[in-house]
């Protein structure tokens, strides 16, 4: 049988891991001490806001590195700023014609993973386009919805994640569809500056047109980089531009009919700053800004909004900014 380990089990590595584990493959996950301790006291379990909750008494969590060796594919699911790390990880001790998979936020960490491993090993560029939040010891709550996305699914992926429930397909525009799923996420910046749900920020017209701001910007700067923006969960951002700035009684008419987002939650990036750890702004709005200085243009919006979320986590704590203020933040 095909073994797959999971390699930075945190919120996403455990809800993948989970979901590939339940429908009958051999799956390892390999992280952090603190979730090591709590699966294997509590088990693990996985919420949706949709979908029926898994419990996994049995997962087979370590925290040292070298059980790569077992592997036949390895799905990367640390933050990005963590991936050169993680592919020297895979060097050391996978074996030499492992399949890597990239589950991880913005555009570049399939070209870091191949930058560091042989020539030629498999790497699957994937999205993953939905939320997940630690809700207790050992327990994942998924708060928004969405297929996993990958350049190529292999197929003990797809038979696995079938039978657990949790949706997957093939990209035939996999880099496209990273560009829009990262100008999508541009609103993890925004949560994290408010403080509160994705909900509560999202019901704030003035929160929505700052983040449509930013999005409008971020496809004028793929747009000069000559990147054709793909789908997020089957749309394209131009239109989620439209959406934001809808007036907040038709707006509330699409999150009740469209936009699926459980009430509770919140963006990972909000998540890593309660938590103490780094973010990832420098994959969303830093890499806008990346690519805008890469063709010889600024990025004023996303600079600005990159500089705000850099200081609260200096800081220590979200600011909590209304709508209002943000929008004017970056005016």
């Amino acid at each position: 049988m095909t073994k797959i380990a999971i390699l930075g089990a945190g919120s996403i590595g455990c809800w993948i891991g989970g979901h590939l584990a339940k429908g009958g493959a051999d799956t390892i996950l390999i992280g952090r001490a603190r979730y090591a301790d709590q699966i294997l006291e509590h088990g693990l379990t996985l919420t949706h806001f949709e979908r029926p909750d898994i419990h996994l008494p049995d997962v087979t969590y370590v925290t040292k590195p070298d059980v790569l060796g077992e592997a036949d594919i390895v799905a990367v699911c640390t933050k990005s700023q963590d991936t050169e790390a993680a592919a020297q990880q895979i060097l050391q001790f996978a074996k030499a014609d492992v399949t890597a998979i990239s589950f991880q936020n913005g555009i570049r960490n399939a070209e870091i993973l191949q930058a560091v491993l042989p020539e030629g090993m498999n790497i699957i560029p994937a999205i993953v386009p939905f939320n997940v939040t630690p809700t207790a010891p050992g327990a994942f709550h998924c708060g928004t919805a969405g297929d996993l996305v990958m350049g190529s699914v292999p197929g003990e992926i797809e038979a696995a994640l079938a039978a657990s429930g949790q949706g997957v397909r093939p990209s035939p525009n996999i880099i496209g569809d990273q560009w829009a799923k990262m100008i999508v996420n541009l609103n993890n910046g925004l949560n994290t500056l408010s403080g509160g749900t994705l909900r509560e920020g999202l019901m704030q017209r003035d929160y929505r047109r700052a983040l449509a701001a930013c999005v409008e910007e971020a496809l004028d700067i793929a747009k000069a980089v000559g990147v054709e923006v793909g789908t997020f969960n089957g749309r394209k951002p131009n239109a989620l531009v439209k959406t934001l700035r809808l007036p907040n009684w038709l707006y509330a008419l699409v999150m009740q009919l469209i936009v699926k987002i459980d009430a509770q939650a919140r963006s990972s990036m909000l998540d890593d700053l309660e938590a103490g750890r780094p973010p990832e702004i420098e994959y969303l709005q830093g890499e806008i800004v990346r690519q805008a200085a890469n063709v010889g243009i600024i990025a004023p919006k996303n600079e600005a909004i990159q500089s705000a979320v850099e200081a609260a986590f200096k800081l220590g704590e979200s600011p909590r900014l209304s709508g209002s203020v943000i929008l004017k933040f970056i005016s």
